[in-house]
């Protein structure tokens, strides 16, 4: 994503997020993010002991890929609002999509209404990945993410 084309960024991201939830659905239930961890405790789809043991690995597995990063590219990296927004900006519309995918998780991955064990959805991830499409284009300028 950093070499390549920015009009396509959100996509590339939001389809290896969807891959990576398919790929490891059958191990975690796709759980990849710390706040969609925080979401499935609060409604007791997760418990809290298993929450704290998926924070552990999110946060490894993020200071992991920022080290990546680092070594396999030189330049900085800046992740900061695009002027004109500011810091408030960029944590109100953050908020408002960390929402987003909460909610569709909650709805598409982790409903036993979506998902009885006769006919489970397979659609969840696709779900979860249009999320990111949508934050990713609506919100990336303001956020710099």
């Amino acid at each position: 994503v950093l070499t390549g084309n920015d009009v396509w960024n959100a996509t590339a991201i939001a389809c290896v997020f969807m891959v990576m939830i398919y790929a490891t659905g059958h191990v975690s239930g796709g759980n990849l993010n710390p706040a969609v961890s925080f979401a499935l405790g609060l409604t007791g789809k997760l418990p809290w002991s298993e929450v704290v043991k998926y924070w552990a690995a999110q946060c490894a597995a993020g200071a992991s890929a920022a080290a990546a990063v680092c070594s396999l590219f030189s330049s900085s990296l800046s992740l900061e609002p695009a002027a004109p927004f500011n810091g408030g900006h960029a944590l109100v519309v953050e908020t408002i999509y960390t929402f987003m995918l909460c909610f569709v998780v909650l709805n598409c991955s982790a409903s036993k209404r979506n998902n009885n064990p006769e006919d489970s959805n397979q659609f969840f991830a696709l779900a979860i990945g249009f999320v990111i499409i949508a934050g990713g284009y609506a919100v990336g300028s303001i956020s710099g993410a």
